[in-house]
Parts: C-alpha cells; sequence; structure tokens
C-alpha cells in the first residue's frame, strides 16, 4: 500500500536541534505514514524516555512532527507524511472515528443494486463491479470491502446469502457458490424472515458437494429445499 505524502513543509535548520531531537526525527521519518509512539522512539533509538518526551515537545514546537492518536495510543508523525490507513483504524474509519454516515451509504447502495437485479443471482463479485462503476472514488469499494458491507446487512438480516445447489436457477455458479438476494417486505415476501444463511437447508446439508440437477441426491427431489422455498 503507497503512503500519501504531501509536499514537505518549511523546516528550522537542522543546526538549531540537538543530537537527540535529530535522531529522533529521523527515527520518526523512517516511519513514514505509520509513525511511532514514545515507546518504539525510545526502543528504536534507545534514547531515555523522559529525553524523547523533551525532544518530541520541541520537535512539535518547531513543526517537524506531529501527533496523531487513534485506539493504540498517540503515533508522532513527520509532518510531511498523512497517517496511513492502518493508523487511521482501517477502511471505514476517518481520523480515527468510525464513518457510521459512510457505511449506511454503502449498505443503502447494495440494497438499492440487489432490489434492481432481484430477479438474477448477485454474487459478490456483480456487486463488486457495481461498485466500481460508481462516479464517487469513496464509493468504489475493493472485492473485501464490498464483502464486509454484504455481511453486516447479512447481520442486520436485510439480505440472506444463499449457496448454489446446481439447480436451473443457479447454473451459472459452482455448487457451493454464494450468491445473495433481499429478505422482507423489499423480496415480496412480507416480513423478514428469520435468520439468513443458516434457515437454508443446502447451507447444513452434508451431500451439497454430491448434489446435481440430474442426480439422486437432487434439489428438484429434496423435500426440504422444497418446504423451505414454501415458506
Amino acid at each position: 500500500m503507497s503512503t500519501r505524502r504531501r509536499p514537505a513543509a518549511p523546516r528550522s535548520s537542522s543546526s538549531g536541534m540537538t543530537e537527540n531531537e535529530k535522531k529522533i526525527l529521523g527515527f520518526i521519518r523512517s516511519k513514514q505514514g505509520m509513525g511511532a509512539t514514545k515507546y518504539e522512539i525510545t526502543a528504536g533509538t534507545s534514547i531515555q524516555q523522559a529525553l524523547v518526551t523533551k525532544a518530541t515537545t520541541s520537535l512539535k514546537k518547531s513543526k517537524l512532527i506531529k501527533e496523531v492518536s487513534n485506539k493504540g495510543g498517540k503515533h508522532f508523525l513527520a509532518v510531511e507524511f498523512e497517517p496511513c490507513k492502518e493508523l487511521q483504524g482501517g477502511d471505514w474509519y476517518v481520523d480515527g472515528a468510525l464513518d457510521v454516515s459512510m457505511i449506511e451509504d454503502l449498505k443503502e447502495i447494495c440494497v438499492n443494486i440487489l432490489e434492481r437485479l432481484k430477479q438474477k443471482v448477485v454474487t459478490l463479485e456483480v456487486i463488486c463491479s457495481c461498485f466500481q462503476k460508481a462516479s464517487r472514488d469513496e464509493y468504489k469499494l475493493s472485492r473485501d470491502q464490498t464483502k464486509v458491507i454484504l455481511d453486516n446487512l447479512v447481520l442486520d438480516n436485510v439480505i440472506m446469502e444463499v449457496k448454489s445447489n446446481g439447480s436451473s436457477e443457479h447454473s451459472a455458479l459452482r455448487i457451493g457458490e454464494v450468491w445473495y438476494k433481499l429478505i422482507g417486505k423489499k423480496s415480496g415476501g412480507g416480513e423478514a424472515r428469520d435468520g439468513a444463511f443458516a434457515s437454508i437447508p443446502c447451507g447444513a446439508c452434508p451431500h451439497i458437494g454430491l448434489c446435481t440437477p440430474d442426480g439422486a441426491i437432487s434439489p428438484t427431489t429434496c423435500v426440504y429445499y422444497q418446504k423451505w422455498l414454501d415458506f
């Protein structure tokens, strides 16, 4: 992952720094967008913690380093670096805080995609490709990011995971491959049904790998599958 780097800010002359400050600044710069905690600076430079505190305070006043807080404590970064994604908390965090509004927007978009494609078998790849076509960069999700949003919707009992069982409806998918569909009112089925993938008989069936449309074990002859369809 590349680290965003801003144009270097004006710096004071290094001749005005102590040897400890020079050493600490060099160590902090070597960590780029991840920065370093006081403990890491102390361990990495072999400078006593009291002297590290004094040096970092001086470097902050000279606007050579900055402090960034996250769940793991305070990190010191050289001013020319932006905090990396890991330091900010991951994909769904902004300035160390969970971006709830963005997550809800993405969940709503995902539901709209499934509503628009409800007559089709919609896989993770299909939904991810829809996000990739978004006009706003922040909505262009990776495969892993799309999966996180889908998992949230499953937990919210808004959508359900379904495993392909080899029937004609799923003929384009491998047996056991996961696709998604809406549940509840938006799927046209009234109130939302309890559970998600756990409620589908195929998910718990020990013979799913042997199930084929024309085989001895088949979705067309499975009484459990038919009962689930009629639910």
